[in-house]
C-alpha cells in the first residue's frame, strides 16, 4: 500500500516539482525533469486535475483535489493512486521530456498491472523488467553516479524490483497487502459493541464473521440476496437494468436506426430500412458493482450547468468472438424482440481505436482515443460491457498546439483511466447503490 501510493508517488513529485534537496555543486537548473518547478505550470497542472473531476465515475471513489492546493492537506492514499498513476500518464506527455517520459510510463504499466487481482504470466514478465529498467533509470537518468544525489535512490526504488517476484511467490498483493488488512481492520472494529472489553469483543466478532461466511459458502442460499429497486429488470450473470425509463416508445436518429439494422443483420433478423421505436433505459448495474450511465440523462444535466461524475464511458470486452478490448460512451439502453427473444442492448458512440504513436511514446500507457461525435452509432449486447471507465481530455503538446486547426483536430481526444484494483473493490463490498440516485440519472 504505501510502497505504491505513497512512498513512490512522493518521490516522483518531488522529481517533477524539483523539491528534493539540491547539495552543491549539483543546480536545479540541471533538473531537466523538474517540468513543475515553477509555480504557474504547478497551478496549470493542478487545474487540469481539478477539471478533470466530473470525468472520473462514481464508483472511483474520491477523485485526487487539486494537488497545487491540497497535497499537502491530508491527500489520501487514494487520491495519490489516481492521481499518480491515472492522471499524471496523459498531463505529463505535454510537458515531460520524452526520455524522462518513457521512463515513469514504464513504471506507471506496471503498477497498473501489479494491483489487478488476476495478473497473467505474460504481463508479469513485461512488468518485471519495467520495474528494473526503472530502477536502473532512475541511476542513469536523475542520480546520474553523483554523490551529492545519493538521496535521489530512496529504499522505495529498489523495493519495486522485489514486487512482481513476491506475487509469483505469494499471489497478487491485493489481497494480503496493508490496503487489505487496514480495510478489514476498519470494518471489523467498527462492529465493536463492548468497549470496557475491546479486545475480547472485537475476537468475538471476527469468530462470528468467520462463522456466517463459512455457513454461507456452505448453504448459498443462506446469503443476503437484497430486492431490486423499483421496476428494476435482473437480466442474469450480474446484469440488472435500472431506471429511469421513458414514458414511451421514440424514435431514433438516422444514425442509430442504421446501427439498429446493422445489430439485427447480423443476429440473422434483418429489416432493411426499417425505422424502429425504442423505449430508453437510463442505467445498467454491471456484474461487478459498478453502474453504467448514459447520455441521455448526463448530457440534459450538463447542459443545464450541472457536472455529474460521468458514467456513461464503457469498456467494450469482444473476446468471444476474438476482438479486443475497445471504449464507447454509452447513448442509452434498450430492449428489442428478436426472433421472439427479448434482448437487452446499448446504443453506443464508439470511440476509434487507441493512437499508436501516442501508445509507443507512452509504452503502451497512454491510451488516446477519438470521439466520433453524432455521425456513428453502434449497437452492441450490455454483456459485452466490462466495466466503467474513465475518459480523459488528453493535453496538447506543444508541436500539436502549434497547428493551425489544433482546437479542432484535437478537441474530442481523450485518454482512459480505468479503476485500479476494480474486482477487489468489489471482493471487499463496495458497489454502487442501485436506489437513492440523485437526478435519476
Amino acid at each position: 500500500m504505501h510502497l505504491l501510493t505513497l512512498n513512490l508517488p512522493d518521490l516522483i513529485l518531488g522529481f517533477l516539482r524539483g523539491t528534493l534537496a539540491c547539495e552543491e555543486p549539483d543546480t536545479r537548473d540541471n533538473w531537466l525533469w523538474a517540468v513543475l518547478k515553477e509555480k504557474a505550470a504547478w497551478v496549470a497542472h493542478g487545474k487540469l486535475v481539478a477539471e478533470a473531476t466530473h470525468c472520473l465515475p462514481g464508483s472511483f471513489d474520491r477523485p485526487p483535489r487539486n494537488p497545487a492546493e491540497k497535497i499537502s492537506s491530508g491527500y489520501k492514499a487514494w487520491e495519490w493512486q489516481l492521481y499518480t498513476w491515472g492522471f499524471l500518464p496523459g498531463l505529463l506527455r505535454a510537458t515531460l521530456g520524452p526520455v524522462y517520459y518513457r521512463h515513469f510510463c514504464k513504471l506507471a504499466w506496471s503498477v497498473r498491472t501489479s494491483i489487478q487481482r488476476k495478473i497473467p504470466a505474460d504481463q508479469r514478465q513485461v512488468a518485471h523488467r519495467n520495474f528494473i529498467e526503472y530502477e536502473d533509470g532512475v541511476e542513469t537518468l536523475y542520480y546520474q553516479r553523483r554523490c551529492e544525489r545519493l538521496h535521489f535512490l530512496r529504499q522505495s526504488v529498489h523495493a519495486i524490483t522485489h514486487i512482481i517476484p513476491e506475487i509469483t511467490r505469494l499471489g497478487p498483493g491485493t489481497l494480503y497487502t496493508q490496503w487489505t488488512l487496514e480495510n478489514y481492520i476498519g470494518n471489523i472494529t467498527r462492529e465493536i459493541k463492548q468497549h470496557n472489553t475491546p479486545y475480547a469483543n472485537v475476537s468475538q466478532r471476527a469468530l462470528r464473521r468467520c462463522q456466517v461466511n463459512a455457513l454461507k459458502a456452505i448453504i448459498p442460499a443462506l446469503a443476503d440476496n437484497p430486492a431490486l429497486p423499483r421496476g428494476a429488470i435482473d437480466l442474469g450473470d450480474g446484469y440488472v437494468l435500472l431506471r429511469a425509463l421513458d414514458t414511451h416508445s421514440r424514435g431514433v436518429s438516422p444514425a442509430e436506426g442504421v446501427a439498429i439494422n446493422i445489430y439485427l443483420a447480423h443476429a440473422g433478423a434483418p429489416h432493411p430500412g426499417w425505422v424502429p421505436l425504442v423505449r430508453r433505459w437510463a442505467r445498467l448495474r454491471l456484474p461487478h458493482g459498478q453502474i453504467a450511465r448514459t447520455a441521455w440523462k448526463e448530457c440534459h444535466l450538463e447542459m443545464r450547468g450541472r457536472q455529474p461524475r460521468r458514467a456513461r464511458m464503457v469498456k467494450v470486452c469482444l473476446f468471444l468472438i476474438g476482438k479486443p478490448s475497445r471504449f464507447a460512451e454509452v447513448q442509452y439502453f434498450f430492449q428489442f424482440n428478436i426472433a421472439g427473444v427479448e434482448r437487452t442492448l446499448a446504443m453506443t458512440a464508439p470511440f476509434t481505436a487507441p493512437d499508436r504513436d501516442i501508445l509507443a511514446q507512452s509504452e503502451n500507457t497512454v491510451l488516446a482515443c477519438n470521439h466520433p461525435g453524432e455521425d456513428v452509432r453502434e449497437v452492441i449486447a450490455v454483456t459485452d460491457i466490462a466495466s466503467v471507465v474513465a475518459m480523459v481530455p488528453l493535453p496538447l503538446t506543444p508541436a500539436e498546439a502549434a497547428q493551425p486547426d489544433a482546437a479542432t483536430q484535437y478537441a474530442s481526444r481523450f485518454f482512459v483511466i480505468e479503476r485500479p484494483g476494480l474486482d477487489v473493490a468489489y471482493l471487499a463490498g463496495h458497489e454502487e447503490a442501485m436506489e437513492g440516485q440523485a437526478d435519476d440519472i
